[in-house]
């Protein structure tokens, strides 16, 4: 559960990255792919070079995502209601890959933005990310 601290640590960090977000999703996805190369598996069709304008589209529906879901911080699940039904009934993709997924999103941000990634901004992040993926995978069980 996120805390009032925690949902305005993640504001915050949505706000600073905000013309960035799409950028962020792209790199995101790369990072993902040279990372954990499993996750490729559900790309088949894609060029995953890197600034592959494949990789480039589909990171920006993840930044956007990711955005839609820190503007309802208060009801994740219904913001993202409609893309947990395609990831878990369409698209069937391993739940594990959106916490892998998570993780490099942490570190893109961090690794442009080292500053504002404090330790408590860090923890509220990852909470997010989870709750993010946590939202994703309900609708498999």
């Amino acid at each position: 559960v996120l805390s009032a601290s925690d949902k305005a640590n993640v504001k915050a960090v949505f706000g600073k990255i905000g013309g960035q977000a799409e950028e962020f999703g792209a790199e995101t996805l790369e990072r993902m792919f040279a990372t954990y190369p499993q996750t490729k598996t559900y790309f088949p069709h894609f060029d995953l070079g890197k600034g592959s304008a494949q990789v480039k589209g589909h990171g920006k529906k993840v930044a956007a995502a990711l955005v839609e879901a820190a503007n309802h911080v208060d009801d994740i699940a219904g913001a993202l209601s409609k893309l947990s039904d395609l990831h878990a009934q369409k698209l069937r993709v391993d739940p594990v890959n959106f916490k892998l997924l998570g993780q490099c999103f942490l570190v893109v941000v961090a690794s442009h933005n080292p500053a504002l990634l404090t330790p408590e901004v860090h923890a509220s992040l990852d909470k997010f990310l989870c709750a993010v993926g946590t939202v994703l995978t309900a609708k498999y069980r």
